[in-house]
């Protein structure tokens, strides 16, 4: 596919995903399932936990929801009911998180669900977070009134391509990280910069999303976990 159509399903729609949503409302088989699913999460934490809510957020809780998007499922918790040692409870849940996305593929209408386990204290970005605990929302999302810079967004999408290419050829070749770890921070900066400065239709963010669905960026967390595989191999 074209970078220009990928440039296109990014756009903004005017209505909620009608997959998932009746009106503004989450539609009730939809709610039970992701509950059910959050249920099974965490049973499979293994720990005592008390759960305070269970949100969805992202772009499907939204209106820039496209053909790549997930459902983001957050389990909201508070880690010093835990333990006092707070730091270790995030990595634990970190990790366990990690552990349970790449071991299972679960769907709900084909579209793949993603499991945080979420400090309450926790600021989350997203204009569109809704309770499904609850059955209402917590941020509402607004329609966006702006489109990206579609000229902009397809000359950075492939300035980005070409230098994510070079570092990984170099990588290959020199068996050295350095350049992956600047082009990874740099494209998560650049995101970062453009949601605090335009939101979710940030030419960054929409770059960065781009990158993401062509699979440009996990090519570059692919190579460093290959090279550091291999400097450890014998």
């Amino acid at each position: 596919m074209s970078i220009s159509s990928k440039i296109k399903q990014h756009l903004p729609h005017d209505e909620l995903s009608v997959k998932l949503w009746k009106e503004d409302k989450l539609k009730p088989d939809i709610r039970e399932q992701l509950l059910e699913i959050s249920d099974a999460f965490v049973e499979y934490l293994g720990i005592s936990i008390d759960v305070i809510d269970v949100t969805f957020t992202g772009s499907y809780a939204n209106y820039n929801y496209t053909p790549y998007s997930d459902i983001d499922l957050h389990i909201i918790v508070d880690p010093k009911s835990i333990n006092r040692d707070v730091d270790l409870v995030e990595e634990f849940l970190k990790a366990k998180r990690q552990f349970w996305n790449d071991r299972h593929d679960i769907r709900v209408l084909n579209i793949e669900v993603e499991l945080y386990a979420q400090d309450v204290d926790e600021e989350h970005a997203s204009s569109g977070v809704y309770s499904v605990k609850n059955d209402e929302w917590i941020n509402k999302p607004d329609k966006f009134r702006t489109n990206f810079d579609k000229r902009n967004v397809s000359r950075k999408v492939k300035y980005f391509k070409k230098q994510i290419n070079m570092e990984i050829e170099e990588a290959k070749m020199n068996r050295n990280t350095a350049g992956l770890e600047r082009i990874i921070k740099k494209i998560r900066d650049m995101r970062s910069a453009g949601l605090e400065k335009s939101g979710e239709m940030a030419d960054e963010n929409i770059i960065y999303k781009i990158l993401r669905s062509e699979g440009d960026i996990q090519k570059l967390y692919d190579m460093r976990d290959n090279v550091f595989d291999v400097d450890l191999s014998l």
